[in-house]
C-alpha cells in the first residue's frame, strides 16, 4: 500500500515538475522573443562635411476653405455725361528774330563804318541777334550776352529775318587825329658828302677816281673834284660824259670822275673836295667837307665816292 502511495507521489511529483518546467520554458521563450524585438540598433557614425547653404522650401500653405459670403449688389447711380476729349492745339514754332552769322572772324566796330575803331571780334559760326541797322542796311548793330553792342559790315556776314530791323542812330565817328608834324631833318651842312674811299695798288700813276650819285643812287653828272697837296691843287673834268678840258671826259660813264695827276706815285696826304669852278683851274666854291686820303709808293690809286644830299 505504501509502495502504491509512493509511486503515486512520485508520479504526481513528476507531473508537477513537468508542468512547472513547461511553464518556465514557455515564459523564458516569450521574454526572449520580446527582448529580440526591442533590441536597439547602434547609432551610425557620421563623417563631418563642409557646411552647405540650407535651402528652405516653403511649405505650401493650404488654401483656407472658402466660406460662402453673401454677395452685395450695389445700387447703380447714373453718372453725368462725359464730354468727348478735344485734342490739344499744337503750339506753333516761334519764328527766330533777326540774326546773323559770319563764316570767318570779322571785326566788331563801335559804329557803322571802317572809320570807327575795332572794339571786339565776332568768331565764325556764332549766331548773334541783330538789334539795329544804319539807313542803308550796310551795317548791322549786334549785342552779345553781356549787353555790349557793336557794328559789323553786312558784306562780311550772313543776315536773316531782317525785314523789321529798326534804324539806329549811330554814334558820331571819332575825330581824326591830327598827325604829328614830322620833324624836318636837319639839312646837311654840305650839298655833297663822302661815302667812303680806299687806296689801291701802284700802277705807276697818282690817280683819283670814283662815282657821284644822289640820295636815291642815281648818277650825278657835271660835278668837279679837286685834289690838293700842300700848295699844289688840280681839278678834275666834270663827272659823267660831259667832256671838259680837251674833251677827255666825253666818254665817261654817268656819274664817273677821273683825275690823273702824275705818271708816278706822289706820296702825300692829299685832300679831296667837291668844288665849283669856271675855268677848271681855280675853285670858286666848296660843296663838300674835305676828306684826307693818303698816297704811298705801294698804293697810289685812290677811289673816293660821293653822295649829293640835295
Amino acid at each position: 500500500m505504501q509502495k502504491v502511495r509512493y509511486l503515486s507521489l512520485m508520479v504526481l511529483l513528476i507531473l508537477v515538475l513537468y508542468l512547472a518546467a513547461t511553464a518556465l520554458f514557455a515564459w523564458l521563450f516569450r521574454v526572449r522573443s520580446e527582448a529580440s524585438q526591442i533590441t536597439r540598433t547602434p547609432a551610425p557614425t557620421f563623417t563631418p562635411v563642409p557646411p552647405t547653404a540650407v535651402v528652405i522650401i516653403p511649405t505650401a500653405t493650404p488654401s483656407p476653405t472658402a466660406t460662402a459670403t453673401p454677395t452685395l449688389v450695389p445700387s447703380l447711380t447714373p453718372l453725368p455725361d462725359t464730354p468727348t476729349p478735344v485734342p490739344p492745339t499744337p503750339t506753333p514754332t516761334p519764328t527766330p528774330g533777326p540774326q546773323l552769322v559770319a563764316a570767318n572772324t570779322v571785326n566788331i566796330r563801335s559804329g557803322p563804318g571802317t572809320n570807327y575803331p575795332v572794339v571786339a571780334a565776332l568768331p565764325p559760326n556764332l549766331v548773334v541777334p541783330i538789334t539795329g541797322r544804319n539807313n542803308e542796311a550796310s551795317w548791322w548793330q549786334i549785342s552779345n550776352a553781356d549787353g555790349a553792342s557793336g557794328w559789323v559790315a553786312n558784306s562780311v556776314v550772313q543776315a536773316s529775318n531782317t525785314a523789321n530791323v529798326p534804324v539806329v542812330v549811330a554814334p558820331p565817328p571819332p575825330a581824326t587825329p591830327t598827325p604829328a608834324a614830322t620833324p624836318t631833318p636837319e639839312k646837311p651842312k654840305y650839298q655833297f658828302e663822302p661815302t667812303g674811299w680806299y687806296a689801291d695798288t701802284n700802277y705807276g700813276l697818282t690817280r683819283f677816281l670814283g662815282n657821284i650819285t644822289d640820295a636815291a643812287g642815281n648818277p650825278v653828272n657835271g660835278v668837279y673834284v679837286q685834289a690838293s697837296c700842300g700848295g699844289f691843287s688840280a681839278i678834275s673834268n666834270p663827272s659823267g660824259p660831259v667832256g671838259g678840258l680837251n674833251g677827255e671826259g666825253a666818254f665817261w660813264p654817268p656819274g664817273f670822275y677821273d683825275l690823273t695827276l702824275a705818271t708816278k706815285p706822289v706820296p702825300c696826304k692829299w685832300v679831296l673836295t667837291i668844288v665849283t669852278t669856271n675855268d677848271q683851274r681855280t675853285a670858286t666854291g666848296i660843296l663838300s667837307e674835305p676828306i684826307e686820303v693818303e698816297v704811298t709808293y705801294d698804293k697810289s690809286i685812290v677811289t673816293a665816292n660821293w653822295r649829293k644830299n640835295w
